[in-house]
């Protein structure tokens, strides 16, 4: 089997000829850039300029000699987040500063900073009606948008690798409240129905046209699309599953239903952090087929539990180490034991992709890394 072939066939809850292995072939599974630097240099690979897929969270965009060292199954098409007016990093005081297209304002420390972290809310008046009124959206159909996404996808496709497309933006509840504000944002969703109306409707609008026309161009060489919107912690969702299901999750399925017409062939892949147990059966119901990044530390997120009662309708990518513990200070015999574990309980019948649970940090160390991938080789073939 050649990569794609491995994970479409566990995508259809087959067993491949071993457990397909991903990093950074969707964005929330890839690897800081000083962690990449870190592991190229532990590998013998040789020294790049690196190129950033992220510049918020600071992932890189892998280059094909790595893609080839760690045997790695899936690629990303990623275009462009931003359009061609999108402002360069800043300096300000002891920060770089970076606006995005939305007007989203986002610092990070200039002395031992690793991401950028928000700080500007364009809409957080306490009125909310004349900013609306006055606010001028992204173009998601911005040509700049687009350039050199052909290319990129055919090359991913003609490389054997199983290829996915990312969007216009993050999720329509994280941009509402980044927009917003978070207080803002919590506010509307218990007293301004009609702002959250008005927001995700218009934040759908937005997205479905991106696929519409990303589909139109790059559909041919893409095997899914990621889509994602983090609606939950460390032990509990951010909003109540009823809240979920009156408020988010019909411009969910208006959202995924777009994407199905502009592209019936690809799969949904949809990226949430954390617990959100609590509602997998409406992320099932409303058509999504693999879920990121599988929280396993998360509560109620337990991979034997989790395989055991949605593995029949859902395939899962990820959770194949735990990222905020193990990977980072574990022992070499830890890090392989969660490994193991964790292919034990996800692989079976298929429907299983292993990456590691969510991005690799700055701070992991390129060993750990390592022991990672070699536990993932002895325990997935």
């Amino acid at each position: 089997m050649n990569s794609r072939e491995r994970v479409c066939t566990a995508l259809r809850h087959r067993e491949p000829d071993r457990v397909p292995f991903d990093l950074g072939g969707m964005a929330q599974s890839g690897i800081n850039r000083k962690a990449y630097a870190n592991l190229r240099r532990y590998l013998g690979l040789p020294e790049v300029e690196i190129r950033l897929l992220n510049i918020i969270t600071q992932v890189a965009r892998l280059d094909a000699d790595f893609l080839e060292r760690l045997q790695i199954d899936a690629d990303l098409a990623y275009g462009k987040w931003a359009s061609s007016e999108l402002a360069a990093v800043q300096e300000e005081g002891d920060y770089f500063i970076y606006v995005d297209e939305w007007g989203i304002g986002r610092r990070m420390p200039k002395d031992g900073g690793y991401y950028f972290d928000l700080y500007r809310h364009p809409l957080d008046a306490d009125d909310v009606a004349e900013q609306l009124e006055l606010y001028s959206w992204p173009n998601p159909a911005d040509p700049s948008r687009f350039e050199g996404l052909r290319e990129e996808a055919r090359h991913a496709r003609e490389s054997g690798r199983f290829v996915t497309l990312m969007g216009l933006c993050p999720g329509i509840a994280e941009v509402y409240s980044w927009l917003r504000g978070f207080t803002n944002f919590y506010t509307d969703l218990a007293s301004e129905p009609q702002n959250v109306a008005r927001f995700l409707s218009k934040l759908v609008e937005l997205k479905a046209a991106y696929w519409e026309r990303a589909l139109s161009e790059v559909g041919e060489y893409v095997d899914a699309v990621n889509e994602a919107d983090d609606i939950a912690g460390q032990t509990a969702m951010l909003i109540s599953p009823a809240t979920y299901r009156q408020l988010l999750k019909p411009y969910h399925s208006e959202l995924f239903a777009a994407i199905r017409r502009a592209a019936p062939h690809v799969r949904l892949l949809f990226h949430s952090c954390g617990a959100v147990r609590p509602i997998i059966p409406d992320l099932i119901e409303i058509g999504v087929e693999i879920l990121n990044p599988v929280q396993i530390t998360a509560k109620d997120m337990n991979p034997y539990e989790l395989k055991r009662d949605f593995g029949k309708d859902l395939c899962f990518w990820g959770g194949g180490i735990d990222t905020q513990q193990v990977l980072v200070s574990g022992s070499a015999q830890q890090i392989r034991d969660d490994v193991r574990r964790n292919i034990e309980a996800l692989a079976p019948g298929g429907g299983y992709v292993f990456a590691p649970t969510h991005i690799i940090q700055p701070d992991v160390p390129p060993e750990n890394i390592m022991v990672m991938w070699e536990a993932w080789e002895d325990y997935g073939g």
